[in-house]
């Protein structure tokens, strides 16, 4: 990459630099030959003046002439006699008799004009009669054009010399990042989730971006796997405890050393629904994500759902000396609340919420419903909240992921397969609602579900 990068740079400039001489050198070309040529025509007609000027001999107008040349430096001058509209003498190189016809006909004074790399001049006094002199010069037409070449050349040399350091920096400075994004990926595919890269704080360009975006997906991928393996050993432990419970009571029965064998078969029941509630839970994740999970949306009367769905707790929150409070919010009294939604599915989100407030409340949980009306669309609002120690602000934006553990040291009654949440919002979302968390940490938690109450 670097090399195609520098290729591609000193290629544009020298482009550049070849389109731009191009232009330069005809230019002044252009302005060489024409500046020449005015020279010519303004030094030749000073010359004729200054010949017309002078007596007629012959010897007194060739030291004149002679003096004048040598002031202005002038090699390649001649001097036509014009008699009878004829001109004789000797012609120089590159100038024709035509060229001096205006001067003949007295139609001009001067005349100039280029041919291949001869710029010449002719011009004639103003002395009256018929025999006058026509005073030539001729010089290169391309004085400057050498010179041109030379520093154009200098200067494109060293303005490569220029983009050749600026191509080097520039592809370290773009390759090297993106050898290293490039390395990092195949690190992170190859299963180093800790890979990272570093990103400039005052970059601020597409490259830091690209880093970033990388190290999020690096930390994702990172997270997931730690919650992956979280999962793993919570559904192990949480399958493990119930089986060595039944098997142990079951063994018990068997034996007759049971002291208590009713006793005994109620843990092997309670043991046996755990198990039962938390393969259903995975069961319930896999069919929602196949997109096979069944929703039967009917209009459900809130009040009884959640009233019914509480009820299975009261003798837990009982032992655990929680009040668990469950009623209808005072603005909602006078009116029912309705919901159009699946209401076995709605007794399991409620179950769920409410089995989680338990887990963490210290003395009270409390379940509210009620109806809303905003923008002509009613919906059905039901709120879990329990006085625990709260969700830390780190923690809040996970709590509806799935296998979702705290980052900070969990409690022992907060050890489970974290299933329940993530259950409650995938069907909150199948039933056309929303489910959301607001907690001040260490004040107590607030889970609220919101389902529409019409058909939409």
């Amino acid at each position: 990459m670097r090399r195609r990068l520098i290729v591609a740079v000193l290629g544009t400039a020298a482009v550049s630099l070849l389109l731009a001489g191009l232009v330069s050198l005809l230019l002044v070309r252009w302005a060489d030959r024409h500046a020449t040529q005015t020279e010519l025509e303004q030094e030749a007609t000073v010359l004729a003046v200054l010949m017309e000027t002078t007596p007629f001999e012959e010897r007194r107008r060739s030291q004149r002439l002679l003096r004048a040349v040598e002031e202005l430096r002038r090699n390649d001058v001649s001097v036509l006699r014009v008699r009878n509209q004829s001109i004789s003498g000797e012609f120089p190189d590159n100038v024709l008799p035509e060229d001096l016809l205006p001067l003949v006909a007295g139609d001009k004074k001067s005349v100039s004009g280029i041919r291949g790399s001869t710029a010449w001049a002719a011009a004639i006094g103003e002395r009256p009669g018929r025999h006058f002199t026509a005073i030539v010069l001729t010089d290169d037409a391309d004085q400057f054009l050498g010179t041109v070449l030379l520093w154009l050349g200098v200067s494109s040399a060293i303005s490569l010399g220029l983009g050749a350091l600026v191509a080097v920096a520039l592809s370290r400075r773009i390759s090297e990042p993106i050898q290293r994004a490039r390395d990092a990926t195949r690190q992170i595919a190859e299963g180093d989730l800790k890979t990272r890269l570093p990103v400039a704080k005052r970059r601020g360009d597409e490259i830091s971006d690209l880093s970033t975006s990388i190290n999020n997906m690096a930390e994702s991928l990172e997270r997931s796997q730690n919650l992956e393996r979280q999962f793993l050993m919570s559904v192990s432990h949480d399958l493990r405890t119930p089986l060595t419970s039944i098997r142990g009571y079951s063994e018990a029965i068997a034996d007759g050393t049971a002291a208590d064998q009713e006793q005994a078969a109620r843990v092997i029941i309670a043991e046996s629904a755990r198990l039962e509630r938390l393969v259903s839970d995975l069961l319930d994740l896999a069919r929602l994500d196949a997109r096979e999970f069944a929703i039967e949306h009917q209009l459900v009367d809130v009040d009884a759902v959640v009233r019914q769905a509480c009820a299975g707790f009261a003798q837990e929150a009982a032992e655990r000396e929680i009040a668990l409070e469950v009623g209808m919010l005072e603005r909602s009294r006078q009116e029912s609340v309705s919901a159009w939604c699946d209401p076995v599915r709605l007794s399991q989100i409620v179950a769920n919420l409410v089995q989680n407030a338990l887990k963490f409340a210290y003395s009270r949980v409390e379940v509210n419903y009620r109806r809303e009306s905003q923008d002509d669309e009613e919906t059905a609002v039901i709120s879990v909240a329990d006085d625990g120690p709260g969700i830390s602000e780190m923690d809040l934006p996970h709590v509806f992921e799935r296998i979702y553990v705290a980052k900070h040291t969990p409690l022992p009654q907060e050890v489970g397969s974290g299933l329940g949440l993530a259950i409650v919002a995938e069907l909150a979302e199948a039933m056309g609602g929303t489910a959301s968390v607001a907690a001040r940490h260490p004040e107590g938690t607030r889970f609220t579900v919101v389902l529409p109450s019409r058909a939409p």
